[in-house]
């Protein structure tokens, strides 16, 4: 089979020497650089993260003012 590549347009399977991508019918660039293929993964896993971080600190947040406002509570009924 030889050298392998997949299709930027549809992630088909392509095989070394097609011009055009026989799942989607789009035209080949003849040179793909690692930056085209995993650069756009990359950034949707980075914001995916950054999304999650986020909703784990307002869970972090929540449950802080909810121990806050129990403290508070049990502190008035010692007094």
């Amino acid at each position: 089979m030889g050298s392998v590549r997949f299709c930027l347009h549809c992630g088909g399977l392509l095989e070394k020497g097609f011009l055009f991508c026989p799942w989607c019918g789009q035209e080949l660039a003849e040179k793909i650089s690692a930056e085209q293929i995993i650069g756009p993964a990359f950034e949707e896993l980075t914001r995916i993260a950054a999304k999650t971080s986020l909703s784990r600190l307002d869970t972090c947040l929540l449950t802080l003012d909810t121990l806050e406002k129990e403290l508070d509570d049990f502190l008035l009924k010692r007094l």
